[in-house]
């Protein structure tokens, strides 16, 4: 009897033992493929992370390149401009110069009265020295034909005003230097254009700078001597 109890028991405690060693295993095989999905899962996110950060990669190259392309085509808006710029800041000196002339002031033309009684005057100009005539309100210059720089013009009638003012044709004002240049330039104009043949020619040669042809064209003088409207025909003759 005793013999069986002990059968019984040892029989008991290895079948206990074996089902807790099954059991066990069990568990152990259950932990594992936990284990393994868990690792699965984790590789899959990785490929799945490294797949996004490469489409961002591949979207983010494109952007970089339009980025340099407009950074290109600013900087080359930019050197046009420059060169726009630049062109302009030539002409605009290429026009300075050309106003520019010989004379710096009104000393330089050294403006002389010849008898000392304020009528008969030379001065100079370039290396050519020119007559004045003076009587009053009217200073005449003899072939002033041969000036014809508007800025050196204009420091000549200043030079010449300052010795002689002349009346504008109101008689109350007098007449400016802008406006002496202007009649100048008339008289210049249209000796240029007039045959050596024209009766106008030896006139237009010399300017008579006084009240009644401040501001008026070479046209208005004519008309206004003649009492009739300057034609191309009394221009230049038949």
């Amino acid at each position: 009897m005793k013999r069986n109890i002990r059968f019984i028991t040892k029989l008991f405690m290895a079948s206990s033992l074996a089902a807790f060693m099954i059991a066990g295993c069990g568990k152990v095989a259950e932990d594992s493929s936990q284990i393994e999905n868990e690792q699965i899962e984790a590789e899959s996110v990785d490929v799945n992370t490294d797949e996004s950060a490469e489409n961002e990669a591949v979207i983010e190259e494109p952007v970089a390149e339009d980025t340099a392309e407009e950074s290109k085509e600013e900087a080359s808006a930019d050197e046009g401009t420059g060169t726009e710029a630049t062109d302009a800041q030539d002409s605009s000196a290429g026009e300075n110069n050309e106003e520019t002339g010989i004379l710096t002031s009104a000393s330089d033309i050294n403006l002389t009265d010849t008898t000392g009684k304020g009528a008969d005057y030379t001065f100079t100009y370039g290396d050519e020295t020119f007559n004045a005539q003076y009587k009053t309100d009217n200073w005449k210059i003899i072939d002033s034909y041969k000036i014809d720089n508007e800025a050196d013009l204009l420091i000549i009638c200043q030079a010449l005003i300052d010795e002689h003012p002349i009346h504008g044709a109101d008689m109350e004002s007098y007449r400016t230097a802008e406006d002496m240049v202007y009649e100048w330039v008339q008289h210049n104009l249209i000796y240029a254009f007039l045959p050596d043949d024209s009766q106008w020619k030896k006139s237009a040669k010399d300017v008579d700078l006084d009240p009644k042809d401040q501001n008026k064209s070479f046209e208005e003088m004519y008309e206004e001597r003649t009492g009739k409207e300057l034609t191309l025909e009394d221009i230049f003759g038949n």
